[in-house]
C-alpha cells in the first residue's frame, strides 16, 4: 500500500477529484489513519448528491467511498420530505446545509448498517466520517456493477428469479430491518450478474414514520413496473403491511424467505 495522503497533499488530491474540497479530503485523511481506507484510487461513478470513489482497504480489496456534495442547496430541498418526521433530525435547522449533509451521511450508514445486520442483500458498511460514507464495493475487479436500470429486463437470464430475489430482499427490508426504503427502483438496485444489491439507502425511514405506508406502496410499484408487474402491486403492498403487523415468531427458511405465519409471502 501507498503511503497516507495528507490534508496538504493538493496535487494528487486535484489527479484524483478536483471537485472534491479540502473539507472532504481531510475526512478521507481521518479515515485512512483510522485503518477504515488504505489507498485511493479514483471515481467511478457520480449523481446528482453525490460521488463514488474506487479505494482499497488494508487488505488491498476493493472498497467504495460515498462522498456527498457539501452544500448542494438542491440537496437541502430534495431532503426535506424524508427529514420531516425523522426523530434523528428533530432540532435540525435546514439552513445549516453543511451539517444537514453530515447527518444525510450518517443516516444513510444506519439505515445501511440497520439492512445488512437484517439480511438484506446490501453493501457491508465500513465506517463514516463528515460527508464521506466507507462500504464494500459491488462490482467485477474494479469496474462496478451496473445498475438493473441498464442491464434491463432483457438483459437478465432469469427475470423470475431476479424478481422473486428483490421481492424477498424488500421485505426482509420492512419486516426484519423495520425501515421503508423510500426511493426504491431499478436506479437503486445493483445486478453483480447473479444477485441483485440493495443501495442507496439515505432516503429510507424508520417504520411509524408519517410517509411509512405512501414510501412503502411507491417501492413496491416501481419495482413491479420494471419486472411487468408479475402480481399485482396493491395486493403485494397489502401483504407486505399484513405481515408487518403480525405478530408472534418470524423465521427464515432454506432460501432465505421469512416465514410469517409459517408462510412465505407470495403463498
Amino acid at each position: 500500500m501507498g503511503r497516507f495522503r495528507t490534508e496538504k497533499d493538493h496535487d494528487y488530491f486535484k489527479v484524483v477529484d478536483d471537485a472534491i474540497n479540502a473539507y472532504t479530503w481531510a475526512a478521507v485523511v481521518k479515515l485512512q489513519e483510522r485503518g477504515v481506507v488504505g489507498d485511493v484510487l479514483g471515481p467511478v461513478g457520480q449523481g446528482k448528491e453525490a460521488k463514488l470513489v474506487l479505494a482499497k482497504d488494508r487488505e488491498g480489496r476493493y472498497i467504495a467511498l460515498k462522498i456527498f456534495y457539501p452544500v448542494p442547496v438542491r440537496f437541502v430541498k430534495s431532503r426535506h420530505g424524508y427529514i420531516l418526521g425523522d426523530p434523528r433530525f428533530r432540532g435540525v435547522k435546514i439552513s445549516d446545509q453543511l451539517h444537514l449533509v453530515e447527518l444525510w451521511c450518517r443516516k444513510e450508514f444506519g439505515n445501511l448498517a440497520r439492512a445488512y445486520e437484517a439480511g438484506v442483500r446490501v453493501p457491508r458498511p465500513r465506517g463514516f466520517l463528515r460527508n464521506v460514507l466507507v462500504m464494500d464495493f459491488i462490482g467485477e475487479g474494479n469496474t462496478p456493477a451496473p445498475l438493473l436500470h441498464e442491464v434491463g429486463l432483457e438483459g437478465l437470464d432469469d427475470p423470475e428469479a431476479v424478481f422473486l430475489e428483490v421481492v424477498k430482499n424488500l421485505e426482509k427490508t420492512y419486516i426484519a430491518a423495520g425501515l421503508v426504503h423510500g426511493d426504491l427502483s431499478p436506479f437503486n438496485i445493483l445486478y453483480d450478474g447473479e444477485a441483485p444489491w440493495i443501495i442507496d439507502w439515505g432516503s429510507a425511514v424508520r417504520r411509524g414514520h408519517p410517509r411509512e405506508l405512501e414510501l412503502l406502496r411507491r417501492d413496491v410499484e416501481r419495482v413491479l413496473e420494471f419486472f411487468g408487474n408479475p402480481v399485482d402491486p396493491s395486493h403485494l403492498f397489502k401483504r407486505l403491511v399484513e405481515r408487518g403487523s403480525a405478530k408472534g415468531k418470524i423465521e427464515v427458511d432454506e432460501e432465505g424467505w421469512l416465514l410469517v405465519g409459517g408462510k412465505r409471502i407470495l403463498e
